[in-house]
């Protein structure tokens, strides 16, 4: 195999790369939902195993591999880039740019050859989301991904066992949640860890390159070891391509007269390439590896020589201050038509931070007790407080006297916070900004406002919160039109309720006769309780006050399911909000 070619970066500049962008702001802002994000990675890891079944099953069937835990793959089309992921730990913004991007430069009906190197949780708010999409994606297309376990996929068990221990790694078992999901998340942790006992281990593609979570077993685990038959029988051995943790030591990674430990780890790492080669029947030349330590993403080690062992991390979290603070660039690996690339993806920060907010990184929670034991067959192998989408904090109407002496600076900085996420579309990040902000302000009718209409651009979740803001709001002033609209906008198209909605969108053109969205609003309550005299004139209205929305195909309540949801998502781009502490009301579409 020739040398790696160069690194590629995408910088999502180009109208193409921004368009990407576009759908992972609502994927990532829709796996915010911690409860629903379980209950379908539960679901992924149930199709998951039915899939593979006592074995690999169904998992890389395009590569026909042989194997169990160490797969040997015979065929990849080398036509079509094979992308290798590196650790996730949980990162959802950087597994969803990736996979994006990936399915971009993919041919259209086809699905692209995909190999996860484990590590997809550590203990964060994202990890049932990462487990979920890997998994939903495998089952997709299972004959074309693979999914190698890691050392905190195999650390499952043991987090069960050992909760406390300092040195017990971070996983699944770690995710942060409250005590109304805690029974969910046993489920997800038992069903997954049974799962985790029939992922392999490694896998071994044409053209020679080893694919691992870690290092490879050292050299005196594999020089008495005949075939391939006789490694998958010992799991002490296989253990290592999980937890060993290579230390190559070259000029990049530490000073030379540090180094004195080097010529043996080289030499213990090309004789247990060599080892391997022997067992498994095929020549191994390289070997990729995930390791989350890394800081910038990516790395090949010079002192095994050029191209020969390279590792990678999937994953734009924050570096420690130790390693500068940057911000980590996500990678993976492109190998095609027999050649190497390395992509690498500069995230914009503010879609970086805005997904911080959703889902905080590097939170201290105390270990999880699982009651439930695991079954025997994995012996072998080793909010979100503040932003939950499912707590609401009781709003306050406004009065006079509730105002105290506060840094306007800081209060309009939370408040601009709050507008960018809502532009982003990451509505719990932006709830929990307008809740700060309102909580000094004298300007909290403005932020209750925008609170409402981040609630209710999360759908039911967020329905009855957004009503009980809107009454908050109705209280406070009677006459506040945009509010009764916001209301009717959440009771229609979250429970579709379009008498509710119909009565407050009629309060609405009473008191603003000529506010086009009003009279469109409640021509589609008139329309879904299938009456056309009605719901024809307030159309005819709506479009008299210079309305842009489309009036649906039917006035009579018959409006197929993808053009009612289409409608739905245009009505919340029209809900009201207030763009900065001194703004009249605005539709969110603008923002």
């Amino acid at each position: 195999m020739p040398p790696p070619g160069p690194m590629v970066t995408v910088d999502f500049l180009d109208p193409k790369s921004k368009n990407i962008l576009v759908g992972v702001r609502q994927r990532v802002a829709m796996w915010g939902n911690i409860g629903r994000a379980i209950t379908r990675a539960t679901e992924a890891v149930q199709t998951a195993s039915r899939l593979i079944g006592s074995g690999p099953g169904a998992m890389g069937a395009e590569f026909r591999p042989n194997g169990r835990r160490v797969l040997r793959l015979n065929e990849i089309v080398t036509e079509e880039p094979l992308w290798i992921i590196g650790d996730v730990c949980g990162d959802v913004l950087a597994l969803e740019i990736i996979l994006g991007f990936i399915d971009e430069a993919t041919r259209k009906g086809q699905s692209p050859q995909i190999v996860f190197l484990g590590d997809l949780t550590a203990g964060t708010f994202g990890d049932a989301a990462c487990l979920a999409i890997a998994l939903e994606r495998f089952a997709a297309a299972p004959t074309k991904t693979i999914l190698i376990a890691g050392d905190r996929e195999l650390a499952l068990r043991s987090s069960i066992s050992r909760a406390g221990e300092d040195d017990n790694p971070r996983c699944l078992a770690n995710m942060p949640v409250d005590t109304s999901h805690q029974d969910a998340l046993n489920l997800l942790i038992r069903s997954f860890s049974q799962l985790v006992a029939n992922l392999p281990l490694a896998a071994v593609c044409p053209g020679g390159i080893l694919l691992a979570h870690g290092g490879p077993p050292l050299p005196s685990l594999l020089s008495t070891i005949e075939s391939a038959d006789a490694l998958e029988s010992l799991p002490d051995v296989l253990r290592a391509f999980a937890l060993n943790n290579l230390d190559v030591r070259d000029r990049q990674t530490a000073p030379i007269s540090n180094s004195a430990a080097a010529p043996s780890d080289i030499e213990d790492f090309s004789n247990s390439i060599r080892d391997l080669s022997r067992i498994v029947g095929m020549p191994i030349e390289r070997m990729v590896i995930g390791h989350k330590e890394i800081a910038y993403g990516n790395r090949w080690f010079q002192n095994c020589g050029e191209g020969v062992l390279f590792t990678l991390a999937t994953m734009c979290d924050l570096l420690p201050k130790e390693f500068g603070g940057v911000r980590r660039k996500p990678c993976v690996a492109r190998l095609k038509l027999g050649r190497m690339r390395m992509v690498r993806f500069a995230i914009p920060e503010e879609m970086a931070i805005t997904t911080e907010q959703i889902f905080p990184r590097n939170i201290a929670t105390p270990p999880i007790e699982i009651n439930a034991p695991l079954s025997e067959s994995e012996t072998d192998l080793y909010e979100m407080s503040s932003l939950r989408m499912d707590s609401i904090k009781t709003p306050k109407p406004f009065t006079k006297n509730s105002a105290c002496a506060v840094d306007m600076h800081v209060d309009q900085a939370r408040f601009e916070n709050g507008v960018r996420l809502l532009a982003a579309r990451a509505w719990a990040g932006a709830r929990q900004a307008f809740q700060e902000a309102g909580a000094a302000t004298v300007n909290m009718n403005f932020c209750l406002m925008n609170e409402a209409v981040a609630c209710l651009s999360m759908g039911l979740p967020g329905h009855q919160d957004a009503l009980g803001l809107c009454r908050a709001l109705i209280r406070d002033d009677s006459k506040n039109a945009y509010a009764y609209f916001n209301m009717g906008i959440s009771y229609l198209t979250s429970e579709r309720n379009p008498i509710e909605a119909g009565r407050a969108f009629r309060t609405v053109t009473q008191m603003l006769p000529q506010f086009g969205d009003g009279w469109w609003a409640l021509g589609l309550a008139f329309s879904l309780r299938s009456d056309g005299r009605n719901a024809a004139n307030a159309f005819t209205k709506a479009a008299e006050y210079g309305c842009q929305l489309s009036t649906p195909s039917s006035l009579e309540g018959i409006i197929p399911a993808r053009e009612l949801s289409s409608i739905f998502e245009a009505l919340r781009g029209r809900a009201q909000y207030h763009p900065s502490l001194t703004a009249q009301s605005a539709p969110l579409a603008g923002a």
